[in-house]
């Protein structure tokens, strides 16, 4: 073999994939402890098995000596070599190693064993896994000097390879290139390595070539190290799969969106619908289908929230169910209040939830105030809430309660999102596939976003549906300047509540304020009232402050909507 083989430099080791970096620890060691003699003898078997055998003449300065034998390094920029170390023994003098321990430490083996002052150690074991193939055929390597908590001063190794062509040799602390003092191939094919000191924790790795004519082999395993880049890899494979994954996660939201969110009927209105019934004593407010406020904010969104609330008190109060008092401010900037006063608690007319919402706001009484009804709703909304979405049910516009859709498909995407999140990190730590738990990650978060439109509206719900869109149509670009003067102070009133669902308090607000007809004080207009020296045209301002309030009221009193 050549001298240039012989001297390899660091770089081609690197390249044989050999280039060792330590992941285990260096055992402590007594300050006393020295080494002063230590000799190696291996021998590669047919099947590829390296017989280990090394002699340490030690001068003990404690009774335990304790090394470690490394079963990973470093093989290149992302995998580590992984050897199967099997059948460790240890002999001290001549006799069996007392209190010979050998226990498992991260990536490696710890060996321990009693010593007396001067002592002679022989260890064996055999070692798996040292065969592997390369740019150059066939190699065989074992870092054959390791673990020593004190200097190894001199080290001399003989390594039995059949068939071997070349060798060289590397020594010194973990990862280091420098070649050892002398690597030789002997006619018979031993290898023949001396080192002049090996520091403490250091290592002597040998590498050699095999020739054609070789029988064992190979049998070297890898493990790719972890990184958050490989975790993630971003190739055809990972890619691939993960869109695969997505692509079906959203086409099954997609999916069960069509088939099972869809409103039953085709929305449709063919104009402007005039809430406007002639009557023998005059044009009369007339809701399309009857249907309430409250009801309409949930057909429209399905969804019951403050605003729906908020328009059913309105209603009541234009119903003559309670009346709405603003009181007069107690200085020139002080805080704005309301007194509410139940005239009747009303009847079989009342809906469900509309009974609910007046025993929710005059639990402590005929008269509240806006400013302190917290704590009497906090423990009510919620039925009011639940009576309203069973009433949608109830008309036949639903055919299941809007919130319990929702649930379950927000349910069941979260529940796919977790997966995603646990499969994210197994597969993070475990492959290159991160990004597959991601994509179900994501697919979790479709479905849950699916699920905030899932519920449908039955073909009669569809109907009605059209028939506020046209109502919505009449409320936004009507007034009500084409009906009698006696009539319209009425109409606007009724038609408030439901402008209000719809956004457009301030207009009706104004269309009442209209009405106002001189510049005298007003006393009020029935179901609302407002402080000495307040005007009716006052009232757009007022009933802005009064939605604000009451609304605020309800979303710090029940934080659900």
């Amino acid at each position: 073999m050549s001298l240039m083989r012989r001297l390899l430099p660091a770089a081609l080791f690197v390249s044989a994939s050999t280039a060792f970096v330590a992941l285990g620890t260096v055992p402590a060691h007594a300050a006393d402890d020295r080494i002063t003699a230590y000799s190696a003898e291996a021998t590669l078997t047919r099947d590829g098995v390296l017989q280990v055998k090394e002699t340490v003449e030690l001068t003990a300065g404690s009774d335990t000596f304790r090394r470690t034998l490394t079963n990973r390094v470093r093989s290149d920029a992302d995998r580590d070599r992984i050897y199967d170390i099997k059948d460790v023994l240890a002999t001290v003098n001549g006799k069996p190693a007392e209190g010979f321990e050998n226990a498992g430490v991260d990536n490696g083996r710890q060996l321990s064993l009693k010593v007396p002052g001067q002592a002679k150690i022989v260890y064996s074991y055999t070692v798996d896994n040292v065969v592997a193939d390369s740019t150059e055929g066939r190699e065989v390597s074992w870092p054959v000097v390791q673990g020593f908590p004190t200097v190894v001063p001199k080290a001399a190794v003989t390594v039995n390879v059949p068939f071997a062509t070349w060798v060289t040799c590397f020594a010194g602390r973990v990862g280091s290139g420098m070649p050892c003092t002398s690597s030789q191939l002997a006619e018979s094919a031993a290898l023949q390595i001396e080192q002049n000191g090996v520091p403490a924790g250091g290592r002597l790795t040998f590498l050699t070539g095999l020739s054609d004519q070789a029988t064992v082999q190979p049998n070297a395993q890898f493990k790719t190290r972890w990184t958050l880049g490989h975790a993630f890899t971003v190739d055809g494979a990972t890619l691939g799969l993960s869109g695969l994954l997505l692509g079906l996660g959203v086409l099954a939201a997609a999916a069960l969106w069509f088939f099972r969110g869809r409103d039953a009927g085709k929305t449709t209105s063919a104009g402007p619908e005039r809430p406007v019934l002639d009557a023998a004593d005059g044009p009369q407010f007339a809701a399309p289908d009857g249907i309430r406020p409250g009801q309409l904010g949930t057909v429209v969104d399905e969804t019951a929230d403050v605003v729906d609330i908020t328009a059913t008190l309105l209603d009541l109060a234009v119903r003559n169910y309670l009346t709405i008092e603003e009181l007069p401010r107690e200085t020139q900037f002080g805080k704005l209040d309301w007194r509410l006063q139940r005239l009747n608690a009303g009847g079989p007319e009342l809906l469900s939830y509309e009974k609910a919402l007046q025993d929710a706001v005059f639990a402590d009484g005929d008269n509240v105030l806006v400013s302190e009804l917290g704590p009497a709703l906090r423990p009510r909304l919620a039925l009011v809430r639940e009576q309203l979405y069973s009433d949608v049910v109830t008309q036949g516009w639903f055919a299941s309660r809007p919130d319990a859709v929702r649930n379950r498909w927000t349910t069941a995407g979260l529940v796919l999102l977790g997966a995603g999140v646990v499969l994210t990190i197994v597969l993070a730590v475990a492959t290159k596939f991160g990004l597959v738990g991601f994509a179900v990650m994501l697919a979790g978060v479709a479905l849950t976003l699916a699920g905030q439109v899932a519920p449908a509206r039955t073909a009669r719900g569809a109907a009605v549906l059209g028939r506020v869109a046209g109502l919505q149509r009449y409320l936004t670009d009507q007034t009500s300047a084409d009906l009698p003067q006696s009539h319209r102070l009425e109409f606007a009133s009724r038609c408030l509540p439901y402008a209000a669902v719809l956004g457009l308090t301030e207009k009706w607000a104004l269309e009442i304020a209209a009405t106002d007809d001189d510049d005298d004080p007003d006393a009020g207009i029935g179901w609302y009232s407002g402080p000495e020296s307040w005007h009716l045209s006052d009232i757009g301002e007022s009933l802005s402050n009064f939605v604000t309030a009451f609304g605020g009221t309800l979303t710090t009193a029940r934080r659900l909507f």
